[in-house]
């Protein structure tokens, strides 16, 4: 790589830890232009288009890396975070499935299942351009993937108990309730 595709990259990168997504995708396209097989950019573009609440164009990003160098599992489980923002929970579980395949480690399952619980909070509060209850199944979905991918997460029993709870199934919110209880806090 070029210096000057290095120093875009680097700016891209300092842009984007700083919260300017907007010119840190600037400074990614900047090398994308010059090099449009730079998987780490089209990742690092991905990510800034995802925090600026772009799901659909950031999962471009994360499928195009996935294609030039397939072995890396952020790929995958930020292409399934993405998934899961435009709810389509089945997409999102194979590609999860496949990161964890290419990353076993349990502290990285972990660290995932924690995000998709983030996401499940985000979409819980996106406000009123969602009915009530659709803004409930969708975060559902989030909440039963965090909880399948890390089995003593407390807090995704206790927000399932939540959800079912809104959406009017008392027996369902009561099951994850009572899951919440008997499970024991981490450490």
């Amino acid at each position: 790589m070029s210096h000057k595709l290095l120093a875009a990259f680097n700016e891209g990168v300092n842009r984007s830890m700083s919260g300017d997504h907007p010119s840190a995708i600037q400074a990614f396209d900047k090398v994308l232009g010059e090099d449009p097989r730079h998987s780490p950019a089209l990742s690092a573009k991905g990510f800034s288009l995802a925090r600026l609440g772009r799901p659909a164009e950031a999962l471009r990003c994360f499928e195009r890396a996935i294609e030039l160098d397939p072995t890396l599992a952020d790929n995958y489980r930020n292409a399934a975070l993405c998934q899961l923002d435009l709810d389509e929970p089945e997409a999102a579980s194979t590609l999860l499935e496949r990161a964890f395949q290419l990353n076993p480690e349990p502290p990285y399952r972990e660290a995932a299942a924690v995000e998709i619980f983030t996401l499940g909070q985000a979409l819980l509060a996106r406000g009123s351009r969602r009915a009530d209850k659709a803004r409930y199944r969708h975060a559902r979905h989030a909440f039963e993937l965090a909880l399948e991918y890390h089995p003593g997460f407390i807090e995704a029993a206790r927000a399932l108990a939540d959800v079912w709870s809104h959406l009017g199934d008392a027996e369902r919110s009561s099951h994850y309730a009572h899951l919440a209880a008997r499970l024991r806090p981490a450490g």
